[in-house]
């Protein structure tokens, strides 16, 4: 072979060793790159775990949100609230108010009524959804510790998971029940049953608004208008300057001071033709009205015809007595309301046996006896309104129903 020839292929075998050992350099460093790209792959890939709930959990979060949803119960009885159960002029309107209007510190609620010392029947309730289950509740007292115990005059809460009847008649396993007795003439003659509802119980407020109802049913036969302590007030912080008189007329001489206490209710203004004011100013001002001129009779009409008498008709009363009769009627009918209320069951079986007043003979004694000591005896002398709201409330107008 020639030199030159042999250095050639010395060269070539130089080339082949230098670009193997290149080639195996490179392929390492490929195999280093792809190394590192799957294990930067899945460090990537585990940045975002599947589960979320460990990258930013929510759990107590949704619940925290669920409670800020639920409603908020009122702070406080507004004015509102009292003026509407002031309103109600029958005993089954305010309460059927009282259940309307608790419903924000409780959640379903109803009225029992107790029967015979010993058992009670449901009278009206709210609150549970559709169509009302209360009517058809009855029970006895002995059944049901908290119904035992609010019998005798204790409001308590109970957990209905502890009572089987009650429990069946709120449809509901557990929750917190409120039970406040309803009194009537120191007489606990019902209870109020009020269920935790979603914005939660008030029992204060429950308790409240159950003792301001028993008042008001108290005082309901001499409530006739709205309650001026109810009104909304009137604000007079930026009044300064004062009424002026009428004109002509001396200030001295506006009002007349009656008998008695010289309160602004007991003033009347008076007429505009006045006498001057007396020189004693702590004497009574007696304000003189003028007379008309005299003027002469008119000459008599001319006889009427003939005409068959007529029956001679009662005297109107005077005004005075005209107030005590209307007062004597409507505190008789609110004392039979209130027998008929809550001893239903006893008036309708009165009326199938005509045997009323046996069934109910405490309660209609008790209710005149009360009758005839508020009722003046000379109103009593000419009526008997009570006798007359017994056949009209309890017999439907059948007197012999009442069996007296």
């Amino acid at each position: 072979m020639e030199k030159h020839e042999a250095i050639l292929a010395e060269l070539g075998q130089l080339r082949d060793s230098a670009a193997a050992k290149i080639r195996a350099k490179v392929e390492a460093a490929l195999g280093q790159v792809r190394e590192l790209s799957v294990r930067a792959a899945g460090e990537l890939g585990a940045v975002i775990p599947p589960d979320l709930e460990t990258l930013f959990p929510m759990a107590g979060l949704s619940e925290r949100l669920q409670d800020l949803a639920k409603p908020v119960a009122p702070a406080g009885v507004s004015l509102e609230v009292m003026r509407r159960l002031d309103a109600g002029r029958a005993q089954s309107e305010v309460l059927q108010d009282l259940l309307r209007v608790i419903g924000g510190w409780c959640g379903p609620r109803a009225i029992v009524v107790l029967r015979d010392g010993n058992a009670v029947q449901g009278w009206a309730g709210e609150g549970f959804g559709a169509g009302s289950p209360v009517k058809t509740w009855h029970g006895a007292l002995a059944t049901s510790a908290g119904l035992r115990r609010v019998a005798d005059g204790v409001p308590v809460v109970v957990d209905l998971a502890d009572e089987e009847m009650l429990s069946r008649w709120f449809d509901a396993p557990k929750g917190r029940l409120l039970l406040v007795p309803m009194s009537l003439r120191g007489k606990v003659v019902g209870m109020l049953l009020a269920l935790e509802g979603e914005s939660g119980l008030d029992t204060a407020i429950v308790q409240q608004l159950t003792y301001t109802v028993g008042l008001m049913l108290e005082t309901l036969s001499g409530r006739t208008v709205p309650t001026a302590a109810l009104q909304e007030a009137e604000d007079l912080t930026g009044t300064r300057a004062a009424v002026a008189p009428p004109v002509g007329v001396p200030t001295s001489n506006l009002f007349e001071l009656e008998e008695g206490a010289p309160t602004p209710a007991m003033m009347r203004m008076a007429p505009p033709e006045v006498t001057p004011p007396v020189a004693d100013a702590s004497a009574t001002v007696h304000l003189k009205v003028p007379v008309a001129p005299t003027m002469p009779p008119p000459a008599p009409p001319p006889p009427p015809p003939a005409v068959a008498p007529r029956a001679p008709t009662a005297p109107a009363r005077p005004a005075e007595d005209e107030r005590k009769h209307e007062e004597a009627r409507r505190f008789a009918r609110l004392l039979v309301s209130e027998i008929r209320l809550y001893n239903e069951q006893a008036v309708q079986a009165g009326k199938i046996s005509r045997d009323i007043y046996q069934r109910l003979k405490d309660d209609i004694d008790r209710s005149r006896e009360m009758y005839e000591q508020r009722v003046s005896a000379d109103v009593r002398a000419s009526t008997n309104y009570f006798h007359d709201e017994l056949v009209r409330i309890l017999a439907d107008g059948e007197a012999d129903a009442l069996g007296i």
